[in-house]
């Protein structure tokens, strides 16, 4: 779905985001400091600054499917691929999924690692590979055309 007209292309991606959460409903509760914290040390990453903004401020409170089928997920549902996927690579273990497509058709997962990667988003079981070079990025192909996320 393109983005409707309550969306200005110069707003930040973040923005746009908490537009389309209000226009499907979903109800967000933003991260503490303190669950980004555990979050972190659970996996041992460092989040992708984007991405921890993202989680600040707008997370989901629930996993709740949008009109696109995706399913962004709360703070407590986001695991590293090995422990989500049991197909994973266990290579990915500072990946960390944050949403999925049609109850886990595929998923997507951010790069927390300290490489060439780090802050790209993967799509995992849909013929893996990189979609977006940020979680940034990501929002704003998910909005504009969903499909190149795909």
């Amino acid at each position: 779905m393109p983005l409707s007209p309550s969306f200005e292309l110069g707003d930040a991606p973040l923005e746009r985001l908490r537009r389309w959460f209000e226009r499907e409903d979903v109800s967000t509760a933003p991260a503490s400091a303190e669950q980004i914290a555990r979050l972190e040390a659970r996996y041992q990453v460092r989040l992708p600054d984007d991405f921890r903004a993202y989680l600040a401020a707008i997370a989901p409170a629930v996993e709740q499917m949008d009109d696109e089928c995706g399913t962004w997920w709360p703070v407590a549902r986001i695991k590293n691929v090995p422990e989500e996927y049991k197909w994973g690579d266990p290579a990915l273990t500072k990946y960390l999924f944050f949403a999925d497509h049609l109850i886990w058709s595929w998923a997507w997962a951010i790069a927390c690692t300290d490489d060439k990667n780090r802050g790209r988003v993967l799509i995992v079981g849909g013929g893996d590979r990189f979609v977006a070079d940020s979680f940034d990025e990501f929002v704003d192909k998910y909005l504009t055309d969903n499909r190149s996320v795909y």
